[in-house]
């Protein structure tokens, strides 16, 4: 790839060069996402809490143990009396309760899925900010080279009484904002590698290098979003919280069904075997356990109010949904229109720099003209570049809202 942008855009409408083969440790962004997903702490830390609600499937499945008691005398005779229990409830409360923690483990999974469509975005993000970071340093790269040899020549120009101090002075002071620029690229692209490890779970200041083609294009040329009302459509249809939020309020409804229901007396059978003055008995009974002094009231009221705020969920996740596609839907509209028109300038101005220098050179503008010139084309490179960065995110974050999948 060519390092000044600008021969980039002069070439519009002809194939980009094709960029020199990369060692096999520089990371393309389907493995950036696939480390991402694979790393990631918080996805990490998501799925061993969806081992312990795995657990707790198991927990509620279980029926109740029996019981076994012994009674002997403490005089020392060979009386004694053996009693086995087993509470038998009369309603379906195991199975209620399996299925409470089913879909709550249900529920977690599509609340993982969640986590992973944001992670993945932003990992995404992350890596065409590196990438967009990598190629501005590049810039400034070639800009402090152009920079140094402005200077050089008004050096020259000066031994030969054809250039004063004071265009020196300027040379350097425009040479040293070079080097500065520079390093800030160098920092900026250090930030961003920093920002992309730590979504694949690697110390930030872990040494990383991206692919610098495929998946990535300096000169995209992006078709105008669709309708509003399609996306809505599909991220309604393919977000993973609604699916979420209604298993949380089946579990919730069941969790009512299962607290209400341990307001029922728990019979109990069991079977007595004892000895008593060397002569041995059996028997049966029938025992109750009377909930009357609580009635499982508090329980029934928390269950009953986490179901109606998980009612009131279902709309506020609705308008979110909505709201976050409006936005991103609109954002990428704007972010479209903004590298179009600076893609245009920056065409515009491919050749400026160059001509302003050799007429400053021959004689025909003086140095602040060329600096001037020098400044807008500057500035309009970046702006680019600023697009470009915002046009990428922000086709993330609507492929995001509507879990479109091309993010995984």
């Amino acid at each position: 790839m060519k390092k000044y942008i600008l021969y980039l855009f002069a070439a519009l409408a002809l194939p980009l060069p094709a960029a020199a083969e990369l060692g096999s440790g520089a990371l393309t962004l389907p493995a950036a996402l696939s480390a991402a997903k694979a790393g990631n702490p918080g996805l990490s830390s998501a799925r061993r809490q969806l081992v312990l609600l795995e657990a707790e499937v198991a927990v509620n499945s279980a029926y109740p143990n029996p019981s076994l008691e012994m009674e002997k005398s403490a005089s020392g005779g060979d009386a004694y009396e053996l009693k086995a229990v087993q509470p038998v409830p009369l309603t379906r409360r195991t199975g209620t309760a399996k299925a409470a923690a089913g879909a709550l483990y249900d529920a977690a999974k599509e609340e993982l899925a969640a986590l992973e469509t944001r992670v993945l975005a932003s990992a995404r993000r992350a890596w065409y900010a590196l990438r967009i970071a990598k190629e501005r340093r590049s810039f400034e790269e070639t800009n402090l080279k152009f920079s140094m040899d402005i200077l050089n020549k008004i050096e020259m120009r000066l031994q030969t009484g054809e250039a004063g101090n004071a265009d020196l002075a300027r040379a350097k002071v425009e040479a040293s904002r070079s080097r500065f620029h520079l390093q800030e690229a160098q920092s900026h692209a250090s930030v961003a590698a920093g920002e992309l490890n730590g979504l694949m779970g690697r110390r930030p200041d872990e040494p990383l290098e991206i692919s610098m083609n495929g998946g990535f294009s300096l000169v995209p040329v992006p078709a105008g979003p669709g309708p509003l009302e399609e996306y809505t459509r599909l991220a309604l249809a393919r977000r993973a919280e609604p699916r979420s939020l209604a298993l949380g309020i089946k579990a919730a409804d069941l969790s009512v069904s299962l607290e209400k229901s341990r307001r029922l007396p728990v019979p109990g059978l069991g079977l007595i075997r004892g000895k008593d003055g060397g002569t041995g008995y059996s028997k049966l009974f029938l025992g109750l356990e009377l909930p009357l002094w609580y009635n499982n009231k508090g329980e029934v009221k928390r269950a009953l109010a986490q179901r109606a705020a998980l009612g009131y969920e279902e709309k506020r996740l609705d308008l979110e949904i909505r709201r976050e596609v409006y936005s991103a839907w609109l954002e990428l509209d704007l972010a479209q229109k903004r590298l179009a028109a600076t893609r245009e300038t920056v065409f515009l101005l491919n050749d400026l720099r160059r001509v302003a220098s050799m007429d400053y050179l021959s004689g025909k503008i003086g140095l602040t003209v060329f600096y001037e010139t020098n400044r807008v084309f500057l500035e309009e490179n970046l702006n680019y570049l600023d697009a470009l960065q915002d046009y990428y995110e922000r086709t993330a974050q609507l492929d995001a809202a509507v879990n479109s999948g091309e993010a995984k």
